[in-house]
This record gives structure tokens, sequence and C-alpha cells, in this order.
């Protein structure tokens, strides 16, 4: 059985965006992140570890202006790029509690919605168990510490 989370996260911040050699004016928006991430562990981990760390990958770029902040200021912050490096930032953040990054969708408007899919998480072999089951390991002995 694989079981998963739904996260979601906003980053209110302001940007800019150049096209054909002009600078656009900065301006505010609030995106909105969602991270569903998932485990094949029958453990039971706190749900707020993993939140966490999704809402610590967003953080640092709260109410700022994102082109002004790494990597965005050699990457222009639009939504496709803040969603692909937010993704694999999260991806990361979620490994040491066992969990994997399914898909990953980042959102401007309401009407407007750019993801990404891991399609490793479709097939979970036995090196992902095992790498779940001793991520879980590694949190379990540090409890209590």
């Amino acid at each position: 059985m694989i079981r998963y989370y739904r996260i979601k996260v906003y980053l209110n911040a302001s940007h800019y965006v150049v096209f054909d050699g002009k600078k656009g004016e900065v301006h505010p928006h609030t995106w909105s992140f969602v991270a569903t991430v998932y485990t094949s562990s029958n453990d039971v981990v706190k749900f707020t570890n993993h939140e966490k760390a999704v809402e610590d990958v967003i953080e640092p770029y709260q109410n700022k202006v994102l082109n002004d902040m790494p990597p965005f200021g050699a990457l222009m912050p639009s939504l496709e790029n803040l969603t692909e490096y937010f993704a694999t930032q999260t991806q990361e953040a979620v490994r040491p509690y066992g969990y994997r990054l399914k898909d990953f969708e980042g959102s401007e408007t309401p009407v407007r919605t750019y993801g990404v899919v891991f399609p490793e998480a479709d097939e979970l072999d036995e090196d992902d168990i095992d790498e779940v089951e001793a991520a879980l390991g590694r949190l379990e002995g540090n409890v209590g510490k």
C-alpha cells in the first residue's frame, strides 16, 4: 500500500520577468504550490514533519523580490522555473522523513497551474522500499535525543 499526503503552501513575493531584452515591472503574486509526497511504509510519521519540510523550502523567499534571491538572479522566476526549482528542493527536503515526491504543482492564478511529475513514483521497487525503511529507522533512532 502507498500512503500519500498533498501539502499546499503559499508564497507571497514579487518578481519581474524579462522578455525580448526588456525588463518588466516588479509585481507581487501569491503563488500556491502543492506537493504530493508518498511512502510505502506502514510506520506512522508525524505529518507535521513533511509539512514543515515543504514549508521550509518556500519560507526563505517569502516577501522578497525573487529576482534578488538565488537562483533567480540567473534563472528567470517564471511560474515554470519556480515550480521546477521548488520541486527539486522539496524532493530532497522530504527524503529524510521516508517520503518521496510524486508530483508538484505551482499556480499563480486560480486558472493557471503548471506541474511536474516524477515518473519513478509510479513504480516502487525493492530499493525504494528499502530506502524508505532505512530513512524511517534513522528517524526512529533520533527520537527522544
